[in-house]
């Protein structure tokens, strides 16, 4: 018979092929993908070998011998075709490839409806053979990998060092970070043997008119399969309603699971899929399409809308960190985007991404703008004991560092976002509105939207610290206050990546706007001292008595005395956090001070008389002075009248 000598062509042809393949592929020693490709393309060439001739006169033999075999696999319960021999197989395909054939000649062929009828009962039977059998295979217990060893996706987040501010709120991330390394890493969804069973399959579902059966019978099952997969790589389906609800905590979380889940289902879960697809519907892109755009476009668009609930959510500062890595994540996801949904089923898929994607850039600047505006109006009026560095300022400048890490993404974000001066300043209290302009002007010419906007915020907080440092009493120590603050400032930019956005040039001015602070502190708090020690009240003017001059020299030595013990137990209670500074401070203060106290001493001591009641007088030497000096800002002095711990030293 025709049909059962082309069936033991095709299977002997088959065999010898496909082990001619796996010969060739191992003599070449090619990689598990280049087996996969090479069996795929050997199979597709396989696949019409064996099929019967176009014409037969002997319609009812060709019929008989096709109604056996397709009425035996159509009516047997208990045993699935494609778990059977290879031989069955090819010979199952092979009628159903003859039976179509056949009935297109006896369309051609007069007196035949008879015989048409019978043939179109037939395909109709192994039409629901094979969608079992698509539906088995399709349903097989199959669970991928979707963590190989060799897809490297940039998680990123997961090694996230958190960092707290003054307020103990998470102000920032520093991210171990990989991104060049990101992209599509395609995995087997299903065996190789599987898929061309079932593409031979879907071949004749789909050229017997049950093209739409295939799409439903795939979308289906595999529906079922990505959603175990989801689920395996942590994605939670939240509403917009939740988001909004969400306590920081549990949405903070929820953005990081997103972060990695998204970027495996775009470059594993769904680039996979999409191959598969491609497989098993090869030369049919419209069933292949079809079928994609069913399995995957739903949860894919679901799984970019919580993008959108938390770009929609509240504006808070906490909160930026974790947007601009979502904006960076899809930044970073875009081109994958377009090339695993390129269909045009798929459009919606890629409109949202972008959507999205703008969406978070525009809930970046609304978060910039709320931290500018948390800034301005910070209005505590306790001042920070000590004139130590001001919570806000370390807040505000560890913030700017973490931000500094996104630089490419908010240079993009606030290309075209210019500072609204009367929303962000509506008072204007510091004048800051005229500085703009000025600012605009220093840091423009490094080409950078993001370099004035950095630059604007640093202004807006040295201007409110201007403000606070009113709220000491004590002049030296509002100074002090601002010394602190400044040098801060100063010492974050030049540790962070915010020394490229504002240049050298700024950094110079500020270094020495803390230079002319720090004047006016030693100014302010050391004048009283060093007055004492000027001669503008000489005490040996011609017309006194040596006893007036005498006891002139004395009170001016007790006067020094009281002075600088009077400073430093003001000093008691005021600090230096900054190790270096404290130095720069020290020295400073010792450099002008220690020479002056010995001309003074050099200049006083003629009229003093050596003896145990001189160091009453001259209570320090300048050595002990200078150890006095030393201590400051680190040590808890005596107050006045108490004396020092350390030995008195006497003047010889």
């Amino acid at each position: 018979m025709e049909i059962q000598e082309a069936v033991a062509a095709a299977g002997e042809e088959e065999d010898r092929v496909v082990a001619t393949a796996h010969h060739i592929v191992k003599s070449l020693g090619s990689s598990e993908n280049m087996t996969r490709d090479m069996l795929t393309i050997l199979s597709m060439s396989t696949e019409n070998l064996g099929n019967p001739p176009r014409k037969s006169a002997d319609y009812d033999a060709n019929l008989a011998s096709t109604d056996r075999i397709i009425s035996f696999w159509y009516y047997s319960s208990k045993t699935m075709l494609f778990q059977s021999s290879r031989k069955q197989v090819y010979e199952y395909l092979a009628a159903v490839d003859g039976l179509r054939q056949l009935m297109e000649n006896l369309v051609d062929t007069p007196g035949s409806s008879g015989k048409l009828l019978r043939a179109q009962r037939l395909m109709e039977m192994s039409m629901a053979r094979l969608r079992k059998e698509f539906h088995r295979i399709l349903s097989a217990d199959v669970e991928p990998n979707l963590a190989p060893d060799d897809c490297n996706l940039g998680h990123g987040s997961s090694d996230d060092e958190a960092s707290t501010d003054q307020y103990g709120s998470n102000v920032g991330w520093r991210r171990n970070r990989n991104r060049n390394a990101d992209e599509i890493c395609e995995i087997d969804m299903m065996p190789l043997d599987a898929v061309l069973d079932l593409r031979s399959i879907a071949k004749r579902i789909v050229a017997g008119g049950y093209g739409g059966e295939c799409v439903r019978i795939y979308e289906l099952t595999r529906k079922s399969v990505i959603k175990g997969c989801l689920h395996r790589i942590g994605v939670e389906w939240v509403s917009a309603n939740d988001v909004q609800r969400m306590e920081w905590g549990m949405l903070d979380s929820k953005i990081k699971n997103w972060i990695r889940a998204v970027r495996v289902a775009v470059r594993i879960l769904f680039a996979s899929e999409k191959r598969l697809c491609d497989e098993i519907f090869a030369g049919l892109s419209d069933i292949r399409d079809s079928c994609f755009t069913e399995v995957a476009k739903g949860p894919t668009m679901k799984l970019l809308a919580f993008g959108e609930s938390v770009a929609m959510s509240k504006k808070s500062s906490e909160r930026l960190f974790r947007v601009l890595d979502m904006y960076e994540t899809l930044s970073d996801l875009m081109p994958d985007i377009d090339t695993v949904y390129c269909q045009e089923s798929c459009a919606s898929v890629r409109t949202q991404a972008y959507t999205i994607f703008a969406q978070l850039g525009e809930s970046v600047r609304g978060i910039l703008t709320e931290f500018e505006n948390a800034i301005q109006a910070e209005n505590s009026k306790t001042p920070v004991p000590g004139g130590t560095i001001h919570p806000l300022t370390r807040y505000v400048m560890n913030y700017l560092s973490f931000l500094s890490d996104y630089n490419e993404a908010l240079m993009n974000i606030t290309a075209n976002a210019p500072i609204d001066i009367p929303n962000a300043l509506p008072d204007d209290p510091a004048g800051l509105s005229e500085d703009l302009a000025e600012l605009d002007d220093e840091l423009g010419s490094l080409g950078s939207a993001l370099s004035v906007r950095v630059g604007w915020i640093i202004k807006k907080l040295q201007a409110k610290l201007e403000l606070k440092s009113n709220l000491y009493k004590d002049l030296p120590l509002s100074y002090l206050f601002l010394t602190n603050n400044l040098h801060y400032i100063v010492k974050k930019i030049k540790g962070s990546e915010l020394l490229g956005l504002l240049g050298h040039d700024w950094m110079t001015k500020n270094e020495d706007k803390v230079r002319q602070y720090t004047t006016y502190y030693e100014r302010e708090a050391w004048m009283k001292v060093f007055n004492c020690l000027r001669d503008e009240d000489n005490p040996m003017n011609e017309g006194c008595s040596y006893e007036v001059s005498k006891q002139a020299v004395k009170d001016r030595l007790m006067g020094f005395n009281l002075a600088i013990e009077e400073v430093l137990w003001k000093h008691s209670g005021w600090k230096v956090p900054d190790v270096q500074l404290q130095d720069e401070l020290r020295h400073s203060i010792i450099e002008k001070m220690i020479p002056e106290y010995q001309s003074f001493l050099g200049r006083l001591s003629s009229y003093l008389e050596s003896g145990r009641h001189s160091e009453i007088y001259t209570k320090y030497t300048p050595e002990g002075v200078e150890a006095r000096l030393l201590d400051l800002f680190k040590v808890t002095h005596h107050p006045r009248g108490q004396g020092h711990p350390r030995r008195k030293e006497v003047v010889r």
